[in-house]
């Protein structure tokens, strides 16, 4: 192997020790303190890797190794620093610090790539405090909205202050959007368990889902929950439950298709009183969009019979939508090609988690290489991938980009 496996390791735990908690998990919100000392941590990484740093107007932190070919589009990589609140150590900084260490290596070996290469360390994907999320990657795609900067944390203050107070520049938004990149790369652990399951090294990703988020209301009629007999009640709770179980069923027919209630309110929510609304989220994943449009079809029609039978009303609202993000057929080749060639084992796989890989799509072709997260846990302090396994993960990077760029 070419790749120093305790110089890589050393680095992660480094990192994870930005933003520890005292249970051992890690929290590092964007805008805060621990993004700050995290951000000059790698700056200083970076440069000491012999790359060019800067950054941009959004905060995304930007090394480069120059090319000899300056007028060639360059081939980027990177992924996101920020976590979860007590999240783990690998999810996001493996997909810089991977590719840092195989540029590290390429400079050691005095490499001078025909096209530059561009590592970048995005902020704030989560959205963990804002909600918004992704702001570094839609940045760099030209894809931030002015209602996503008035987004609020829990202290009322705007993602567009948060930026402000950090020393960024919200209104240059624009200055960030990249033009010149040729192809985008982002390794990640893949947060499920195909790969660990299968005792594989790599993955290859097909694509990433497509998300549509839903809030749904269901309107009863609110009563005295002793006087009230059961066969005159129009209880919204007994019919979403009906309708819980119905999409939980319906999304079983699609292979690769998740649906997820996440949140219930229910109103007025006291334990003698009939409800007059409760109110929920729905969130569905597909690879393929007209999966996601077949289910919310079904579950329109199934709505319509509710209420007719339970006397409700239901409302349905589309809140979010991304669409399904294929990773490119000639990168995925060149992929498949580093691993045989390195003699790693791999196999085919598709995200259902979402990436700022997916905003790239916009600008470039894309491509994911996922390592595999033991018994497939993220976003969690429990979140580990071997240091072999980190290892694998940046020598097929450290290949790919001599290929990409020679």
């Amino acid at each position: 192997m070419i790749i120093n496996e305790k110089r890589l390791w050393s680095q992660i735990e480094k990192l994870s020790q930005i933003g520890k908690n005292f249970d051992g998990s890690i929290t590092r919100l964007p805008f805060t303190k621990e993004d700050r000392l995290a951000m000059d941590w790698l700056c200083d990484a970076m440069k000491e890797a012999g790359l060019d740093t800067h950054h941009d107007e959004a905060g995304n932190l930007i090394g480069e190794m120059l090319g000899s070919e300056e007028n060639e589009p360059c081939i980027a990589l990177g992924s996101h620093y920020d976590t979860v609140i007590s999240g783990g150590a690998f999810d996001g900084t493996l997909g810089i610090l991977a590719p840092l260490e195989a540029l590290r290596v390429l400079h050691a070996e005095g490499y001078r790539p025909r096209r530059t290469i561009r590592l970048i360390a995005f902020k704030d994907e989560e959205g963990n405090r804002f909600s918004y999320g992704m702001i570094g990657s839609k940045a760099i795609s030209g894809l931030v909205s002015e209602e996503g900067l008035l987004a609020k944390d829990s202290k009322g203050i705007t993602l567009y202050q948060g930026m402000k107070d950090f020393g960024l520049h919200p209104d240059q938004l624009g200055n960030c959007k990249m033009d010149d990149i040729k192809a985008f790369i982002e390794l990640h652990i893949e947060q499920h368990t195909t790969l660990w399951q299968n005792k594989k090294q790599i993955g290859i990703v097909e694509g990433i889902k497509g998300i549509k988020r839903f809030s749904i209301k269901i309107f009863g009629e609110s009563n005295h929950a002793g006087s009230t007999p059961m066969k005159e009640r129009k209880d919204p709770v007994v019919a979403m439950s009906s309708f819980i179980t119905k999409v939980t069923n319906c999304a079983k027919k699609y292979p690769d298709l998740v649906a997820t209630i996440g949140k219930i309110n229910t109103i007025p929510g006291e334990v003698n009183i009939i409800c007059s609304e409760v109110q929920f989220s729905l969130e569905v994943r597909s690879l393929k969009e007209e999966e996601i449009t077949q289910l919310m079809e079904e579950m329109q029609e199934f709505s319509n019979s509710l209420e007719k039978e339970q006397q409700v009303r239901v409302k349905i609202n589309e809140e979010f939508s991304a669409d399904p993000c294929l990773c490119s057929p000639s990168l995925r080749e060149e992929i498949r090609k580093v691993c045989e060639n390195a003699k790693v084992s791999y196999q085919d796989v598709i995200s259902g988690a979402g990436h700022d890989a997916m905003n790239l799509k916009n600008v470039t072709d894309i491509a994911m290489i996922f390592v595999p997260s033991v018994k497939g846990y993220s976003h969690r302090k429990e979140e580990y991938t071997s240091s072999k396994d980190c290892q694998i993960g940046a020598e097929v990077v450290y290949h790919l980009l001599r290929e990409l760029t020679k």
